[in-house]
């Protein structure tokens, strides 16, 4: 009987891991930090694919500062995010000015039948519920599962990050980064920070 259930369960972890599983997973990401990264890298271990969309503001209300005025751009963010994923090979990084209607047009678009699809998302705030029309936009035999992800490292907040950023140094910032990181990826990471540059709209 116990080699009967084990054997079930061994069925059961193989059709999981052979399901056409893709995850989107879209922020702003302005500056990634750990709390990001556990979050890809939960996805990465149940997913095919996973699809990390960055968002790339358009307007002056949603550009991302330091309080000295320095932006933080979607390039900049992807770079990092570049660094945090080196070991990931199934993440993609893309970037978008809409990150919730690239999520609709790709679930409309980009998927086919037999496939799952794991819109990732923090427990923070509404961010669940800006998708839960996208199973409407999907084809037929596509399934669309809103999927929250909550973890402690997500407790982190951009914004508390943003407030070192005017003059970065490691000692500041090496804790909002994910463990993983060597000290030469860590470097990496503070070289980018510190070439942010001044934002001419900023007053």
């Amino acid at each position: 009987m116990i080699y009967e259930k084990l054997f079930n369960h061994y069925l059961s972890k193989l059709n999981e891991q052979s399901e056409d599983v893709v995850s989107l997973v879209p922020g702003s990401f302005k500056p990634p930090h750990k709390g990001h990264y556990a979050m890809i890298e939960h996805f990465s271990n149940i997913s095919s694919r996973v699809i990390v969309i960055i968002s790339d503001p358009q307007t002056e209300k949603s550009v991302r500062r330091t309080p000295g005025g320095k932006k933080i751009t979607a390039q900049e963010s992807r770079q990092i995010l570049e660094i945090y994923t080196e070991g990931l090979d199934n993440v993609e990084l893309v970037v978008a000015p809409q990150p919730v209607k690239w999520v609709y047009d790709f679930t409309a678009e980009d998927t086919t039948p037999g496939q799952k699809i794991l819109l990732g998302v923090s427990g923070k705030g509404d961010d669940a519920d800006r998708y839960v029309r996208a199973q409407k936009y999907a084809p037929e035999g596509v399934t669309i599962q809103p999927s929250v992800f909550t973890a402690g490292d997500l407790n982190v907040s951009a914004s508390t990050i943003r407030k070192m950023l005017d003059t970065p140094t490691l000692g500041e910032i090496e804790q909002f980064l994910p463990t993983h990181l060597d000290q030469s990826k860590k470097e990496r990471v503070l070289e980018i920070l510190s070439q942010l540059e001044e934002d001419s709209s900023f007053s």
